[in-house]
């Protein structure tokens, strides 16, 4: 028997093999087909891609035999890359190089052998296709050329399949680095609009002159700006990293509907557009839906309405229910959208038409993909001067309402409470003052922990309603102490408080599982409405 020796090329052969990211790894569709094929077209009872590493001959696919490898020196394949047309031995039997081979001579006991060798972009032959068979035989010209072009596919799934792994690094990386930006960004923006809001509704209480309150106002309306800017690319960045999920819960649907009537009336009345609402009364009482999606869905859709249309006109909102089929429709009588921008819609970044305005161009894209991460379909309907038709499609659940959400009042008032125990754990000095602020200003006074492991010893040795735990500390992570903390006190509520939107969203991968979470810059209306939700439990 004679070893193939190594390859001139050899340590670069064996780079190429490595940067595929493919050995060892499981089956996959694609390659069996392959390997299928080779085994039917050349009328053999085994078919292999064998890819040559330093020290043995590994199969990601095989038609007809259950090893997954063999050692380097018996391999029939260590040959045939030495050569770039297909290595083809009739009867190993007859043959100096392989008659004693302990695959010649014992199962599988080749005798026929035919292999294409598998040649990266590089010129680098790192394996082959091939073909194999107890008895003795010869392809044809025409099973010769199939297996060449066959090989050549096995090259072409092994590249496309290193694209997507890199691809996915990328994003990873990406929403590595984004989640990072996100605590960057949002961590002093929690100061600026806290503290410019805290300013503003007690503008009398700080005795500020009238110049100075036109100032806060500025920075009130610049920052949140800011926010808005923020959370439009993280929230498409989230989306293409597969990191936003769908959390379905049941809501009321009067009090969903009124309050974003109400909120998006306010805002046409400011440009004097009138903003009409007409709702099914066949509609449900409730709602099984992500109510934070569709509220942001239905929010962008009708802020785009009124950036485009003109004063003295009419925005038509209406709710439709049939058959279990959800509809919105937003009617507007803006400047319209002509053929060739409809068709740059939905690009990420892109405003299309001559009014161009404040913004980053992405609340159709992200409206558009949120109604797909639903389930749902959005469909955009416009005409030139005369305005855009949006309809969003959303199919409910055919599940019945629970009791105990059926009974419950159709609104509830957060009553206070200032003899409730609330700690807050947060690591960062501004967001402690920030946030004692903000919950003295709704009434209550607040304990704060510093980190982690201040927070065990606090929730140790006092009785806490309510913990508020940062994520990203340094020692104990927030999400390490909140499952400490719940393993002692299973029915304290804890609530993240972060600066980290991925963290947020992505809330079914962390081994922790929160009773509510608010983001960075803390909202007071927000943390008064998670409040109600976790006490009214």
């Amino acid at each position: 028997m004679k070893s193939a020796p190594v390859t001139p090329d050899e340590n670069a052969r064996i780079t190429t093999l490595y940067g595929y990211d493919i050995l060892d790894t499981d089956a996959e569709e694609v390659f069996d087909d392959i390997t299928q094929l080779a085994s039917e077209i050349c009328e053999t009872p085994i078919a292999l891609i064998s890819l040559i590493d330093p020290k043995r001959q590994w199969f990601k696919s095989t038609v007809g035999i259950d090893a997954q490898e063999t050692s380097r020196d018996f391999a029939f394949c260590a040959h045939a890359i030495h050569e770039r047309e297909i290595f083809e031995i009739n009867d190993a039997s007859k043959d100096e190089r392989f008659f004693d081979n302990p695959l010649v001579t014992e199962d599988p006991n080749i005798k026929f052998y035919a292999g294409a060798q598998l040649i990266a972009p590089n010129g680098c032959a790192i394996g082959t296709l091939c073909v194999i068979s107890d008895q003795t035989k010869a392809l044809t010209v025409h099973q010769r050329k199939a297996l060449d072009i066959l090989s050549k596919s096995v090259i072409s799934q092994m590249e496309l399949r290193k694209s997507l792994l890199l691809a996915k690094a990328e994003s990873s990386f990406k929403t590595e680095f984004l989640s990072s930006m996100s605590h960057e960004i949002r961590t002093p923006l929690n100061a600026i609009v806290g503290f410019s809001q805290i300013l503003l509704e007690n503008i009398n209480a700080y005795n500020i002159p009238k110049e100075g309150i036109d100032y806060i106002k500025d920075i009130d309306f610049s920052s949140q700006h800011l926010l808005g800017i923020v959370n439009s690319v993280l929230d498409l960045s989230k989306i293409e990293a597969g990191e936003m999920g769908v959390n379905k819960d049941w809501f009321n649907t009067q009090c969903f509907i009124t309050n974003i009537v109400h909120m998006m009336c306010m805002k046409a009345d400011k440009k004097g557009i009138t903003l009409l609402s007409n709702i099914d009364k066949k509609i449900p009482d409730y709602f099984y839906l992500d109510e934070g999606k569709l509220s942001q869905i239905l929010i962008n859709i009708i802020n785009n309405s009124i950036k485009y249309t003109g004063s003295n006109k009419q925005i038509f909102f209406n709710v439709l229910y049939n058959q279990s089929q959800l509809t919105f429709v937003i009617k507007d009588e803006g400047v319209g959208i002509d053929l060739l921008d409809q068709a740059n819609l939905f690009s990420k970044f892109k405003q299309v038409g001559h009014q161009k305005q404040e913004g980053t161009g992405l609340g159709l894209t992200i409206s558009k993909k949120l109604t797909e991460l639903m389930e749902g379909q959005l469909i955009l309907d416009s005409t030139p001067l005369e305005g855009t038709t949006v309809t969003i499609n959303i199919s409910l659940d055919d599940i019945e309402i629970p009791e105990k959400i059926r009974v419950q009042p159709k609104e509830k008032v957060l009553e206070i409470n200032s003899n409730l125990k609330i700690l807050v754990v947060e690591d960062n000095p501004i967001n402690r003052k920030i946030a004692h602020v903000i919950f003295k200003s709704i009434g209550y006074i607040v304990e704060f922990a510093t980190d982690g492991e201040q927070s065990l010893l606090m929730a140790e040795t006092n009785q806490y309603d309510v913990i508020f735990m940062d994520i990203h500390m340094p020692g104990i992570s927030g999400i390490e102490a909140a499952e400490y903390i719940r393993s002692k006190n299973s029915e304290v509520p804890i609530i993240a408080l972060t600066a980290d939107v991925f963290a947020i969203q992505n809330r079914d991968s962390n081994i922790f599982k929160f009773d509510g979470y608010v983001s960075k810059p803390i909202i007071k209306n927000v943390l008064q409405d998670i409040l109600k939700k976790v006490l009214s439990h």
